[in-house]
């Protein structure tokens, strides 16, 4: 669902997400795709420009009053995140894509629990099962299309993680723009990446941290 080709028409396109953990369900007026992707240009110069810890988090009213971020907003080229997501999180809430002709914005709220993957054993010297139980979802279970689909869901298990211990829900919303390329040529600088991580941020860069020689993947 809402995989790059149903929200945008143009294969060589840039696709800009926002992942986090939704500290505050908007008004049911509000719950809309372009409530969030609307805000996406200032929280892009929020994210870059802000000084310190304080602006980060105050200056932009999406991340102030709704959503704490997993990552700043992520780039990825002619792919967008929606699909793994609902794979691998069962519990829906709610979702929502903003109809266009050309580009189209979509978003999505879930329970932070991550889909299971079958029955475990555990079993004590002789063999004997001790207890079962349900084993979630993992990297290892997952056929990853490119590295931005594996750092996804890398941010997710985390996004997860830290919904539950809020007691919140998962959120992810995103539109086609911004660029993938522009954001690989112009990384956060150290500073900023500092700063983000002391914003509350569990990822500082806005794209996949790889080396060289897994560049051709991307």
């Amino acid at each position: 669902m809402y995989a790059f080709h149903e929200l945008c028409n143009e294969t060589g396109y840039s696709f800009c997400y926002l992942l986090g953990v939704l500290k505050k369900v908007p008004k049911e007026s509000d719950l809309r795709p372009d409530f969030f992707t609307d805000e996406f240009e200032w929280l892009l110069n929020v994210e870059e420009q802000s000084d310190t810890v304080r602006q980060t988090q105050k200056r932009c009213p999406l991340i102030k009053r709704y959503i704490l971020p997993s990552a700043p907003l992520t780039m990825a080229p002619a792919w967008a995140p929606f699909p793994i997501a609902f794979s691998v999180l069962p519990r829906c809430v709610q979702h929502k894509r903003l109809e266009g002709e050309f580009h189209n914005s979509a978003f999505a709220i879930w329970h932070p629990e991550l889909a299971s993957v079958g029955e475990n054993n555990l079993m004590d010297d002789t063999g004997k099962v001790l207890a079962s139980f349900n084993r979630r979802i993992t990297a290892s279970d997952i056929e990853f299309e490119n590295i931005h689909a594996r750092h996804f869901f890398w941010l997710l298990q985390m996004t997860v993680e830290r919904a539950k211990k809020m007691k919140r829900h998962v959120v992810l919303a995103g539109t086609p723009g911004f660029s993938y390329a522009n954001a690989v040529k112009h990384d956060e600088p150290p500073h900023s990446r500092i700063r983000l991580l002391e914003s509350g941020y569990l990822y500082p860069s806005r794209v996949p941290h790889v080396g060289p020689a897994s560049t051709t993947n991307q």
